[in-house]
């Protein structure tokens, strides 16, 4: 809280121990309370009030500091944010395999943008020390704001493990039904000949063999606008390799240049 806080936080220490619990609130005692809680968000304390006024357990006796902390860390822990070595390991899965699918936090993407250049040299242990270090600065900025996990999913190019992924969000409750919709894969050849198929038969009339010849075709054309897809995105994907190992034999370079002007030097 600022200082300018200290009127609505009188308040609302006032409105809860004066009108829940009948006790009055001496000019020292309100001292106290800032002293313990000035280091917190105005929202975060209410919050955390309201925790502890409906906890069956907690509620009988009027809190102390201790308790109000107590409950704002306990709705801290319940804001989504994955521990610093999960949140690691999720992003080490993704970016080690372009197949992957990968759902992430904001605070996962900060972390990544700044430890990427690291992975670059190969250096992991390195990467893993600035993500965490990075990433538990960004996690508690939200927590001091009050602000929950936002997760977003960065799509990998099998279409199995995005299904998957997608759905093992959606189980954990990261992403919802409604969001993932767009990110799925629509019908596939293999899908399109099987309707087909059934459509066919000894007894089909001619407009529902025209159906199953159209839904052919449809296979058809999707395999082969996938096969090109699938042609542009591996040699993008060399352009992209040769590029990264280009821009890491660079800093290689700048830094055993680097290192040679200190040898010559000394």
């Amino acid at each position: 809280m600022k200082s300018t806080d200290k009127p609505a936080f009188s308040a609302l220490l006032n409105r809860y121990m004066t009108e829940v619990y009948d006790k009055a609130l001496s000019v020292a005692l309100l001292r106290i309370w800032w002293s313990a809680m000035q280091h917190y968000e105005l929202a975060n304390i209410e919050t955390a009030f309201e925790r502890y006024i409906t906890d069956p357990k907690d509620c009988r006796f009027a809190p102390k500091p201790g308790d109000i902390v107590k409950h704002i860390e306990a709705a801290r822990a319940d804001d989504g944010h994955p521990g610093p070595d999960e949140a690691w390991g999720m992003l080490l899965r993704l970016i080690g395999d372009e197949r992957e699918t990968g759902v992430l936090t904001d605070e996962m993407r900060a972390g990544w943008a700044a430890c990427q250049p690291i992975l670059d040299l190969g250096d992991e242990v390195g990467a893993r020390r600035c993500f965490i270090e990075v990433y538990a600065r960004h996690v508690e900025d939200a927590r001091r704001n009050g602000q929950p996990a936002r997760w977003t999913a960065t799509l990998g190019v099998d279409p199995q493990l995005r299904i998957q992924r997608l759905q093992e969000a959606v189980q954990a409750n990261r992403l919802s039904r409604d969001q993932i919709t767009a990110l799925l894969p629509g019908p596939t050849p293999a899908s399109l000949d099987q309707v087909a198929g059934l459509l066919e038969g000894p007894d089909a009339p001619r407009p529902v063999i025209d159906a199953a010849e159209r839904l052919r075709a449809l296979a058809a054309m999707l395999r082969a606008n996938s096969a090109e897809a699938e042609a542009r995105r591996a040699e993008q994907h060399q352009r992209d390799r040769e590029a990264e190992q280009a821009k890491r034999q660079a800093l290689l370079d700048q830094i055993a240049a680097r290192a040679q002007d200190r040898r010559d030097a000394a």
